[in-house]
């Protein structure tokens, strides 16, 4: 069954029901499901918003979503307990069984969201891409560290994930800080659906503290990561480097000249942990390579 049908069922009966409708093939195409308070709920596929309507007319609250149903779906997807996700939260989101993430918009205070407006659920699939020859050869030379960058929606997470299956199949001892369950699309450390990819995997914990535990305990060669972006985590980007690990990882810049300017990225470039970077396409074709540069 696709993933698409794990996100539905995580939702109030209201709407899953209706939501669990859809014909299973175009199902497997969506990418998004995003619901509005008064507006329609959409699917997003392909990239584009196309209202859940056009597949599923008779669903009477996918026609335009009520704030109390919006409020019924968030409470039910942090399982009753928004405490729970709060450092999640902080940053726009939480994440679901399956490595499904939920991005929540709305008024927000100190204490956190008083009124939730939106909501967005990405379905998280193992979906793998393939590798560009040069990325393969320099993967196979070992040749430095990759840092892997693009626009949100252009496949980091899934270029991420078939450079860990590549190395798996290699006598490389990789490490995965999978911080929210996305990267692996994990359930308490466990890849998704059995997929056997040999890989050490730390699942929910901070970026900055899986790398030092990988580095105290696992001896890793690679250690991989999604989206780098804190000053903790270039300080233990920079512990890794000084441990001679390599690190492949992604950021948000969708420009060689963005690397540079953001002055976050800027300081990750100058740890020298990467010595070439990869600029993904974009939205319309994940995971594809479209600019290949050498960093040192």
């Amino acid at each position: 069954m696709d993933e698409y049908y794990s996100v539905v069922n995580a939702l109030p009966p209201t709407l899953s029901d209706e939501l669990r409708r859809l014909d299973a093939i175009i199902a497997s195409a969506v990418q998004e499901i995003r619901l509005r308070a008064g507006q329609p709920a959409y699917f997003t596929i392909r990239g584009k918003l196309v209202p859940c309507t056009r597949y599923l007319p008779a669903a009477k609250h996918c026609a335009s979503v009520s704030q109390d149903l919006l409020q019924d779906c968030f409470l039910q997807l942090c399982r009753y307990s928004a405490y729970a996700y709060e450092e999640e939260l902080g940053q726009g989101f939480l994440t679901i069984r399956g490595g499904n993430r939920i991005g929540v918009a709305g008024n927000r205070s100190l204490g956190g969201f008083t009124r939730i407006t939106s909501l967005n659920a990405r379905v998280a699939r193992w979906i793998l891409c393939e590798l560009p020859d040069p990325v393969r050869k320099f993967l196979t030379d070992g040749a430095g560290g990759l840092l892997v960058a693009g626009a949100p929606g252009s496949g980091k997470t899934t270029f991420l994930r078939s450079l860990v299956r590549f190395l798996g199949n290699t006598k490389e001892i990789v490490c995965v800080v999978d911080e929210r369950g996305e990267l692996m699309a994990s359930d308490n450390g466990t890849v998704a659906r059995g997929q056997p990819v040999c890989c050490d995997v730390y699942t929910r914990c901070s970026k900055a503290e899986g790398i030092r535990m990988a580095l105290r305990c696992m001896n890793p060669r690679y250690i991989v990561c999604d989206e780098l972006g804190t000053n903790a985590d270039t300080e233990a980007v920079e512990q890794g480097v000084a441990s001679g690990v390599c690190f492949l990882a992604s950021v948000h810049c969708d420009s060689p000249r963005a690397l540079q300017q953001k002055p976050q990225l800027a300081k990750l470039c100058a740890t020298g942990a990467f010595s070439a970077a990869v600029f993904l396409d974009g939205r319309q074709k994940p995971g594809t390579v479209a600019q290949w540069i050498q960093l040192s």
